[in-house]
């Protein structure tokens, strides 16, 4: 299960993951996340990462700018038998919609 921002109920499963992904490189067709930091404990594990793309599609019903961004978030996974069984993700939605042009600075 990933949980998602604005999403009132977590996606399932490798088809729910590849949507979430879908729609990311939809609105950036560039995009790659960088892993800066991991901290594991038991079987929970927080990941910080740089999100580095190029506006190039609508996202979130705001039309491609062709703006960078650079965005941080931050992501908490949880692990049964060497498996991810769950996924909260917390991307910075507000500084990339700043970043867009689609929020005010």
């Amino acid at each position: 299960m990933f949980h998602v921002p604005g999403r009132p109920e977590p996606v399932v499963g490798p088809a729910g993951y590849i949507e979430i992904i879908g729609m990311m490189r939809g609105g950036f067709p560039d995009i790659q996340w960088t892993l800066e930091e991991t901290i594991a404990e038991g079987d929970n594990v927080a990941a910080r990462f740089t999100m580095r793309g190029t506006h190039g599609g609508s996202f979130f019903g705001v039309p491609p700018t062709g703006k960078k961004i650079a965005v941080q978030a931050m992501n908490f996974y949880r692990w049964s038998n060497g498996q991810i069984i769950g996924e909260r993700g917390q991307p910075d939605l507000l500084g990339l919609l700043q970043q867009i042009g689609a929020a005010p600075m």
